[in-house]
């Protein structure tokens, strides 16, 4: 048994700019967020926190 793929060229752009979409995307939001996601990672305070408490 054969089996035919195809995927004619516009349906194959849409694929690679939804692919490349989402990885600028995902990119954007960690670093927007990055030290967000690393204090939750590390399940530590965030830096302002560590900062404040040694002034008082």
């Amino acid at each position: 048994m054969k089996c035919l793929l195809y995927i004619d060229p516009g349906s194959g752009s849409i694929i690679v700019q939804a692919i490349i979409g989402l990885a600028a995307g995902a990119a954007f939001f960690i670093r927007l967020n990055w030290y967000r996601l690393k204090s939750w990672f590390s399940g530590g305070k965030k830096e302002n926190e560590d900062s404040e408490s040694e002034n008082s």
